[in-house]
């Protein structure tokens, strides 16, 4: 009797850290990051002046956002990590500094912002491709993907950044969606 329930708790164990180590972000934070790009990267065929002003406060009020509800779910599930969580921020910090630091190239008329938007689509590309080999596993793919629409950018002649807007933003639903199903991430 004793031995069943030792391999019973055992088996319990076995099961708990699985998942855990499986990590994953809640869906919200998927959802929140797919409205941002839907938004963000369709605005380049629809309102070009004003996507760096947009950027420049969705994306790091979407950081913040993001760390909080990661940290809210966390808590919720009891499995809050400190050391994943610093990782994730400096992963996500780098990325924003790497755009802001790029910028005077547009400002200065040394890269034409036509051509900057696709360097950022690439710097966004391989840090969400390199959260993928690193710290989230789905973002493996949707990492890829941009690097496919950036390719794909050379071949549409109209708007071609709105088709890129909805793939991306579908690729990180159904991403979030299948983590969900997954068992990884709960509704929120």
């Amino acid at each position: 009797m004793a031995t069943k329930q030792m391999t019973d708790d055992l088996e319990y164990l076995g099961a708990l850290l699985r998942r855990s180590e499986r990590g994953g972000s809640p869906f919200i934070i998927y959802a929140l990051w797919a409205v941002l790009v839907l938004v963000g990267f369709s605005m380049v065929d629809f309102a070009p002046h004003r996507v760096g002003l947009f950027w420049l406060i969705a994306g790091p009020l979407g950081g913040v956002a993001s760390a909080i509800l990661g940290h809210r779910y966390g808590l919720r599930i009891g499995q809050l990590n400190r050391e994943e969580g610093t990782r994730h921020g400096w992963h996500w910090f780098g990325i924003m500094l790497t755009i802001l630091l790029a910028v005077p190239l547009g400002v200065t008329g040394a890269i034409a912002w036509p051509v900057l938007s696709r360097v950022f689509l690439l710097i966004v590309a391989l840090a969400y491709f390199l959260a993928g080999v690193h710290l989230e596993r789905p973002l493996k793919w949707v990492g890829l993907l941009m690097m496919a629409c950036y390719v794909g950018l050379f071949f549409i002649p109209a708007y071609g950044w709105t088709l890129v807007a909805i793939l991306v933003s579908l690729s990180l639903i159904v991403s979030g969606l299948l983590e969900r199903r997954r068992g990884a991430t709960p509704n929120r």
